[in-house]
């Protein structure tokens, strides 16, 4: 599953992320990275609210395409 398709309110673990170098470090720079836990907070037309640690971070549906989750 992808972060994408995750619900609203739900929590996930981040198994891998997928695409180019540059998108995979902007991800890890925001604290989104392997093993780390994830919960969506809110789903806004093209972007995805995600709560990582003590903070939210807005991420493209596209960047959430490519975080798989579990």
């Amino acid at each position: 599953m992808v972060l994408e398709e995750v619900e609203v309110g739900k929590k996930v673990k981040v198994l891998d992320i997928e695409g180019k170098e540059d998108s995979i470090k902007k991800l890890q720079a925001m604290g989104i990275r392997k093993g780390k836990v994830l919960e969506v907070v809110q789903k806004l037309g093209r972007s995805i609210v995600v709560k990582v640690d003590h903070s939210k971070i807005a991420i493209s549906k596209s960047l959430a395409q490519k975080i798989k989750v579990q």
